[in-house]
């Protein structure tokens, strides 16, 4: 992005927000807001010619007007005002300006494609980096940068890029809700001059950020695409959610940022070889940041092998749930890519000698009904697996409808999620947990599993809503993990 420029676009030290409004209900208002509220580390300038004052700050009738010096718009104006507003912004000395303001290439239209060309022109001799247009902006956290106040206000260590704005929100409130908290998320829109390879470089070198999601509907430069994959992938797990795969969806990336989509194979192969991670939904794309934020970290030692069988798949145990939910189990983690074993001699031995008539019934998906009223609980069993060489990941079900129908359900459900948690927080192997959503309609019931989840994921857990969700994500979570492992052995053999 150029030296110096990173700060001038994640941490600058003065904003300015042309078309700041006083109406609640409005891009202009949010923007000043948000930068209120997230206690931006510099001076905010609203900028309205009929305002005295918005969101508790003095407003100024123009950029000019401000009497600080100013490194970073953003612009809430129509599209033609942005020309004179480049301008504007050259004689003030920015040296960002964010584009809110769409209604550009994207719509089409000659007369938009001619005027965001001539952007592009004048803001590249200004000497101003563009983000956007069309886009929601920048979200740093630790420097108050953000671009809705109901954003989450605890900084993390996931960053997210995002070629859409609405994405870039659902992402990070959805997400948060799974225990997501993020480094630096940005909303590029239709990357007319600063690229999602302009980010990707950043954020491999980024020491706040340990894992990145993308979501990218089209680029300019495919090869720089791949470059910047590439080195991010080899220093933290890239996750990419690739929009306009088919006919239908690369027509409507057109009319959303201009993208060129391209095609679906070409995409697949470049990120397969720049060693990121697919994924072809929004919710594939969460439980994957999920994966790589909470499940043991994906770089391995040389020592540290998968217990493969030798059909190259990781094995896994399943511990929790019912007799039907221990079947589907199965045959999810096999259909993920997962191996699936017998349980060991060596827990039947212990299980012998504490509930002799189990020994030889219980297996690999544990059947919590079976336990039930045994001297042996689930999460032992959890415990045990855990010890165990037979497996390389295990999957925990609350088994929530099962608890939940109990007559100390509250109680007892806590004390479940209170015990998962704490082998969670000592586990040394990937564990991924298994809490169906809330959808009772007893209120008592709801908070429970709502309140479980909630210490699940304040505990740094992986959490997802079912099984399958959580082979899978576990399935790639290993197949990333060998990669990488590889990756590094062969490197250090060079």
């Amino acid at each position: 992005m150029g030296e110096g420029l990173t700060d001038a676009v994640f941490r600058p030290g003065s904003v300015a927000v042309v078309g700041a409004s006083s109406k609640v209900d409005s891009p202009g208002h949010d923007y000043v807001r948000s930068l209120v509220d997230f206690g931006f580390r510099g001076p905010v300038y609203p900028i309205n010619p009929r305002a005295a004052e918005i969101a508790g700050l003095p407003a100024y009738p123009s950029l000019s007007a401000v009497p600080g010096e100013v490194e970073y718009v953003i612009s809430c104006i129509p599209a033609d005002g942005v020309l004179a507003l480049i301008d504007e912004s050259r004689a003030k000395g920015v040296r960002v300006l964010h584009l809110f303001t769409g209604r550009f290439g994207e719509t089409g239209k000659a007369e938009g494609v001619a005027l965001e060309r001539e952007v592009k022109e004048r803001a590249a001799t200004a000497g101003i980096r563009i983000i956007g247009p069309n886009c929601m902006g920048v979200y740093d956290a630790s420097h108050g940068m953000a671009f809705r106040p109901d954003l989450p206000r605890e900084p993390g260590d996931v960053a997210f890029i995002s070629q859409s704005g609405n994405n870039s929100v659902e992402l990070m409130l959805h997400g948060a809700a799974r225990g997501l908290r993020f480094s630096k998320v940005v909303s590029y829109g239709n990357a007319l001059d600063l690229s999602e390879a302009d980010f990707l470089d950043y954020l491999a070198d980024d020491a706040e950020t340990r894992v990145i999601g993308a979501y990218i509907e089209g680029t300019a430069d495919g090869r720089r695409l791949l470059d910047a994959l590439r080195r991010c992938a080899r220093a933290k797990p890239v996750v990419v959610l690739k929009g306009g795969r088919t006919g239908a969806g690369s027509r409507t990336a057109a009319s959303h940022t201009a993208a060129l989509a391209g095609r679906r194979q070409v995409w697949s192969a470049v990120l397969r070889q720049a060693g990121a991670v697919e994924v072809d939904t929004f919710d594939e794309l969460i439980d994957m940041l999920v994966a790589f934020a909470f499940l043991r970290d994906a770089r391995r030692t040389t020592d540290d092998r998968q217990q493969t069988g030798g059909d190259g798949r990781a094995s896994v145990g399943v511990v929790g749930g019912g007799g039907g939910r221990a079947v589907q189990s199965a045959d999810v983690c096999e259909e993920a890519g997962l191996r699936v074993p017998k349980l060991p001699d060596a827990i039947r031995a212990t299980l012998r000698e504490k509930a002799p008539d189990l020994a030889d019934w219980v297996d690999n998906p544990v059947d919590q009904s079976i336990l039930a009223g045994s001297a042996v609980s689930g999460a032992r069993v959890l415990e045990m697996m855990l010890d165990s060489p037979a497996f390389d990941a295990l999957i925990a079900n609350v088994g929530e409808d099962w608890v939940l129908g109990r007559p100390d359900a509250i109680e007892r459900m806590a004390h479940l999620v209170d015990r998962f948690a704490a082998i969670g927080r000592q586990a040394r192997k990937p564990l991924a947990f298994v809490l169906g959503p809330a959808d009772s309609p007893d209120e008592t019931k709801w908070r429970a599993v709502e309140g479980g989840r909630r210490r699940l994921t304040d505990a740094r857990l992986a959490v997802y809503p079912s099984v399958d969700r959580a082979a899978s994500a576990l399935a790639r979570f290993m197949v990333h993990r060998s990669w990488f492992t590889a990756w590094i052995a062969e490197g250090a053999a060079q």
